[in-house]
């Protein structure tokens, strides 16, 4: 089972979260412009990713994991030292999950206990996003957010959830420079309503809804919505390029604005979404990479991390490989 089809099928504690099936609907509204907040994000050309949950990405919560055991993993997280590993090697920002199905996060949220019902301790006491945002901004790295999508609910269900995301967002401020959303919705207001409560603490946010990966069919990933800033970009078995189709001239993420979006692609370096050992040379990352970064893309890298937020060695090799090409 892969990730997408592992989301639509498993609903989160409580009934909430899921990825709606959005793959091949097309823009809501590709007639936007390009958010100049998005810069940022280009001149960055790339930037790490890790998924931090109570189980494997695409796999189910184990029969074994207890909040008591969840809030252990979550408070020995090192910030100060992935910090510190980050900034040896350039990375530039850092995505984290919030959490995924299962209804575990790695963040507390009193409008969650209040309006979604007891979390029963599955949110963790420590807010970790803070703790890593305090770690990492002062030296220059950009704390970013992973999220899924919800699924199709009545507008009561999604109001709270909305409120939800605001908390977060108004907790964390400026501290947090981007959402990764892995899901998207059907209906206009819906993207604008849950956008709003992502930027709710900083206006200045970037946003992106995931519609799919790379390589589910053969034309070029297109903004979700005029509400997103920059293209979600999930890549897993297809690396895609950038240039025109010679038979038809139909041209392929020749960004950096595609369709009023930002390119933007989410690859993993391992042998799936921070797991395994890496999957690639250094010399393909960082090839890959720069022949995005010609384009005006940037490319963010999934890596595993350990519980306490170490990254192994093997990693900040290509990390380290990566620092290169913002000097080239």
């Amino acid at each position: 089972m892969d990730r997408r089809r592992f989301l639509e099928t498993t609903a989160a504690w409580g009934g909430g979260l899921c990825l709606s099936s959005s793959v091949g609907a097309g823009p809501a509204n590709p007639a936007k412009a390009l958010n100049p907040n998005t810069k940022w994000l280009r001149d960055a050309k790339w930037g790490a990713f890790t998924h931090f949950m109570v189980h494997m990405p695409s796999a189910p919560v184990p029969a074994d994991m207890t909040p008591g055991r969840w809030n252990t993993w979550v408070d020995s997280f090192d910030t100060k030292s992935l910090a510190d590993q980050f900034s040896s090697v350039g990375v530039p920002y850092f995505f984290i999950t919030i959490g995924q199905a299962g209804g575990y996060y790695c963040s507390p949220n009193e409008t969650y206990e209040r309006s979604m019902g007891p979390s029963s301790g599955k949110l963790s006491h420590r807010d970790l996003v803070a703790d890593l945002a305090a770690a990492l901004n002062p030296k220059g790295i950009r704390q970013c957010v992973y999220f899924p999508g919800m699924a199709r609910q009545e507008p009561a269900r999604q109001e709270a959830w909305q409120a939800v995301i605001r908390e977060w967002s108004l907790r964390w401020g400026k501290s947090v420079s981007a959402w990764w959303i892995d899901g998207s919705y059907s209906k206009p207001e819906e993207f604008k309503a849950f956008t709003a409560a992502m930027k709710a603490g900083n206006p200045d946010v970037l946003i992106a809804y995931n519609t799919g990966p790379v390589g589910m069919n053969r034309d070029q990933l297109m903004p979700a919505t005029e509400y997103e800033d920059y293209l979600a970009g999930e890549v897993d078995y297809f690396l895609p390029t950038c240039g025109v189709r010679v038979f038809d001239q139909k041209k392929y993420y020749l960004g950096p604005d595609i369709s009023g979006d930002q390119l933007h692609f989410l690859n993993f370096l391992g042998a799936w979404w921070s797991t395994g050992e890496p999957r690639f040379s250094a010399h393909l990352v960082t090839s890959w990479t720069r022949h995005i970064n010609d384009h005006g893309g940037t490319v963010t890298w999934d890596l595993p991390l350990s519980r306490t937020g170490h990254v192994c060695q093997p990693y900040m090799e290509q990390l380290a490989a990566l620092q290169k090409l913002r000097n080239a």
